[in-house]
C-alpha cells in the first residue's frame, strides 16, 4: 500500500504560490457554507512520526478561519481520560454543528500503538477497529462530515526527520517520544497502519492517503481533499431524502412487555422499614468496595410520570457516601446540546472509575419522548437502538457496572397520583399540562417502551422492570437489584 506513496511527488515554489490563494479562498467559502448549514466537520490527521502532521494542522488553521476551528491533540493521556471509557475523551471534544474539529492524534492512535508494541492480539485489534468504524458511523448518521487524512513518508525521510537532520525541503523536524523507526519497528508500524486503514476504510468515512515528503504537495493535496469533501457534503444537504419507513411495527391491541409486570405486590410499613435499613447498609458497603476496585456505577432511572423515580433515587443515594456519586437530571436539550449528537451530553457526564453516575432520565429519551412526540425523525430514533447498545457496551467493557430501571405503574394509579398532586400545595409544581397531555398518548408510549426494552435489554446492561404501584415495594426492588448486581459484578 505505502510503496505507491514514495514516488517523489512534489510542487515547485512558484506553482505553490499560484495555487495557494484560490484554494484558500475556496476553503473559506466551503467552511462558511457548512457553518450556515449547521453541519459539524471532523478532520482526522494521522500518519507515522515525522510525516508533518503538526505542520499540516498549522497550515489548515492559516488557510481557514481559526475562530471556527478547534484543534484537539491526544498525544498525552490524562488521569481523567484513563479512568473513563475510551471514547469519552473524544466525545467531549466533538465540534458543534457548523464548527470544524481537527484531531491530531485520535481514536486511531492507541489501538495502533498497542498493536505495534504487542500489547494486544490481532483479534483484539480487529475488534477495536470495528468499534472505531461504529463510532464514526454514529457521527456520520447524525450529519457530521468525517475527513480522514493519512500522511506517509519513506523510511529514510522519516529517519532524517526524527534525527533532526531533514533536508531543507522537509517540514520542520520534531523528535517524538516513541519514534518507531529509532526503535527498530518501522516495518511493524507500516504493517499495522496498513491493516488499520483497510479495516476502517469505508464509503461513508474513507481514508485519503497522501505522499507527504514534500510539504507543498502535502498541504495542497490535503486542502483539496477537504475542499472536495465539503463541496460534496453541501451538495448532499441541498437534497431532501424521503423519510424512511419505520423498521418495526406493532399491531394495535397486542400485549407489551409492561403487561408482564405484576403490580399487586405491597409491602407493609414494618417490612419496608426493616428491608430499607438492611439493603441500604449492604449498598453502602458495596459502593465503597466498587470504589476500591475502581469500578464505576452507571444507573439509569426511567418511568412513567408520577411513577416515583425521585423518591426511589433518594433511597439509593441515602445509602451512598455523597463523595462517591453524582445525580444528573435531564429535560429538554439546551441550544448547546442540540448543536451536538444527542449522546454527547450524556458521555460528558460520566464520572471517573470508582464513582457512581445516576441519570434521572437519560439517552432513552431518543426512543421514547423524541419518538412519540416526533422530535426525532423515524430514521433517527430507529438507529438509536444500536447506538445506545454500543454506548452501554463500551461502558461495560471499560469496567463500569450498568443498571437500568423502568418504573411501571398502571394508568389508574397515575391518575390518582396526578389528582393528589393537584390537591397538595407542596406537590402541585410537579404536575403540568404536559403531564396530562402525555396521558393521552399512553398506548403510544407503551409501544415505544416495549420496543425499547426488547431491543436494548442486553446481557451486559439488562433492564429491570419495577412494579411501582406500591412505592415502598418499588424502592426495595430497586435496592435489592442494586445489591445483587454489584455483588455479582465485584465477585467476577
Amino acid at each position: 500500500m505505502f510503496e505507491t506513496l514514495e514516488v517523489g511527488k512534489h510542487v515547485k515554489g512558484s506553482d505553490f504560490n499560484e495555487l495557494e490563494l484560490p484554494l484558500r479562498q475556496k476553503l473559506l467559502e466551503g467552511q462558511f457554507g457548512l457553518a450556515q448549514s449547521e453541519q459539524p466537520v471532523i478532520i482526522v490527521i494521522a500518519g507515522l512520526d515525522g510525516s508533518g502532521k503538526g505542520s499540516l494542522v498549522h497550515r489548515l488553521n492559516e488557510w481557514m478561519d481559526p475562530r471556527g476551528i478547534e484543534t484537539n491533540t491526544f498525544w498525552e493521556h490524562s488521569d481523567d481520560e484513563e479512568s473513563r471509557p475510551f471514547f469519552w475523551r473524544f466525545w467531549r471534544r466533538m465540534p458543534a454543528k457548523g464548527k470544524i474539529g481537527i484531531f491530531l492524534g485520535s481514536w486511531y492512535t492507541a489501538p495502533a500503538q498497542a498493536m505495534i508494541d504487542g500489547d494486544i492480539t490481532a483479534k483484539e485489534f480487529k475488534l477495536q477497529c470495528q468499534q472505531i468504524e461504529a463510532f464514526e458511523h454514529t457521527l456520520i448518521d447524525d450529519g457530521a462530515l468525517v475527513i480522514k487524512i493519512w500522511l506517509h513518508v519513506g523510511r529514510e525521510a522519516q529517519r532524517l526527520q526524527l534525527k533532526e537532520a531533514a533536508p531543507g525541503k522537509q517540514q520542520n523536524p520534531r523528535v517524538t517520544d516513541q519514534p518507531y523507526e529509532l526503535r527498530g519497528k518501522y516495518k511493524k508500524a507500516l504493517e499495522v497502519s496498513e491493516q488499520l486503514i483497510l479495516d476502517t476504510d469505508s464509503s461513508h468515512s474513507p481514508w485519503h492517503l497522501i505522499e507527504a515528503e514534500d510539504r507543498r504537495y502535502r498541504d495542497l493535496t490535503a486542502g483539496q481533499i477537504i475542499l472536495n469533501a465539503m463541496h460534496n457534503k453541501a451538495a448532499q444537504a441541498t437534497s431532501q431524502p424521503a423519510e424512511s419507513e419505520p423498521q418495526t411495527t406493532h399491531v394495535t391491541g397486542q400485549p407489551t412487555v409492561l403487561d408482564s409486570v405484576d403490580l399487586t405486590p405491597v409491602l407493609s410499613r414494618d417490612d419496608y422499614k426493616g428491608q430499607l435499613k438492611k439493603y441500604q447498609a449492604k449498598l453502602q458497603d458495596l459502593a465503597w468496595e466498587a470504589y476500591k476496585e475502581k469500578r464505576s456505577i452507571v444507573a439509569v432511572f426511567e418511568g412513567w410520570d408520577a411513577a416515583g423515580k425521585g423518591s426511589a433515587i433518594r433511597r439509593v443515594t441515602q445509602a451512598i457516601d455523597p463523595r462517591l456519586y453524582r445525580l444528573v437530571q435531564f429535560a429538554a436539550p439546551t441550544d448547546e446540546e442540540r448543536a451536538h449528537h444527542y449522546l454527547w451530553r450524556f458521555w460528558r457526564q460520566l464520572e471517573r472509575d470508582g464513582r457512581c453516575t445516576f441519570f434521572d432520565r437519560s439517552w432513552y429519551g431518543r426512543v421514547l419522548v423524541e419518538r412519540v412526540e416526533q422530535f426525532a425523525a423515524s430514521n433517527e430514533w430507529q438507529r438509536a437502538y444500536s447506538e445506545i447498545n454500543q454506548f452501554e457496551q463500551q461502558m461495560v467493557e471499560h469496567g463500569s457496572i450498568v443498571l437500568k430501571f423502568w418504573l411501571h405503574i398502571s394508568e389508574d394509579e397515575q391518575l390518582q397520583r396526578f389528582k393528589a398532586r393537584e390537591q397538595q400545595p407542596h406537590k402541585r409544581y410537579k404536575i403540568t399540562e404536559e403531564d396530562w397531555r402525555n396521558r393521552e398518548k399512553w398506548q403510544d408510549y407503551a409501544v415505544a417502551i416495549d420496543q425499547m426494552v426488547s431491543r436494548t435489554s442486553t446481557r451486559h446492561a439488562p433492564w429491570t422492570l419495577v412494579a411501582g404501584n406500591d412505592k415502598p415495594h418499588a424502592r426495595i426492588q430497586i435496592l435489592k437489584t442494586f445489591c445483587k448486581t454489584l455483588k455479582q459484578a465485584l465477585e467476577n
